[in-house]
């Protein structure tokens, strides 16, 4: 049983991404995720009035699409690991409630300036 463990444990090392900068890609679709995550927390997804989104599948592309022309090769040559993560928490937990806040996250702690940087540190 403990060899077992072990072993799960180990394939487990094995297929997890070798630690490094975050692309600008990887930061897109793991943001996506987040936000979608987000959204489903605060019923924006689903029919019915009010939804923003009809389903996942069309909260992933609109978001995924957001994220692509806010982080762009021009404007986002690399990520700013700490500015990224600090984005990624932000979504989490961003009031459903308050406009202020979602406009907050949106716009200033996932904008361009804190997540972007010239070169990989």
């Amino acid at each position: 049983m403990r060899l077992s463990s072990s072993l799960s444990l180990l394939s487990l090392l094995v297929v997890l991404p070798a630690c490094g900068p975050t692309t600008r890609e990887d930061a897109q679709v793991q943001a996506t995720r987040a936000a979608c995550d987000y959204y489903a927390e605060c019923d924006e997804i689903g029919s019915g009035e009010g939804k923003e989104f009809q389903d996942r599948n069309e909260c992933e592309v609109k978001t995924r699409d957001f994220f692509q022309s806010a982080w762009t090769a021009n404007n986002c040559p690399a990520i700013n690991e700490k500015g990224f993560e600090t984005c990624l928490e932000r979504i989490r937990t961003t009031s459903c409630s308050s406009a202020a806040d979602y406009l907050n996250t949106v716009f200033f702690v996932c904008g361009a300036g804190s997540i972007c940087q010239e070169t990989e540190d």
